[in-house]
């Protein structure tokens, strides 16, 4: 919204910390990245962006374990083949986030 210039400052009050470091992946996401070097490699390419909401839409659900599960392991199978899926980029006008 910001990049389109949509933004109002009652949006913006209510944003999380959208710092380049305010984004924290959950500790066993991380772990299962890492323990594939073809994965985390793959992962460290993809765009910022892509990590990102693909990370939050896995650890949002850390709470429904067989969720949580499914869709990391998803995750995990499509990073390995370098695949990236999903709307993340709001049809290219986000690629540069």
């Amino acid at each position: 919204m910001e990049k389109l210039g949509l933004m109002t400052d009652a949006g913006r009050a209510v944003l999380p910390d959208m710092s380049p470091t305010g984004f924290i992946i959950d500790g066993d996401i991380l772990t299962a990245l890492k323990a594939d070097e073809a994965v985390w490699n793959n992962f460290m390419n993809f765009p910022p962006l892509y990590r990102r909401v693909r990370i939050d839409t896995i650890q949002i659900k850390k709470k429904q374990p067989d969720l949580f599960k499914s869709r990391l392991e998803k995750f995990i199978e499509r990073t390995r083949l370098n695949i990236m899926y999903g709307e993340w980029n709001d049809n290219g006008r986000l690629l540069n986030y």
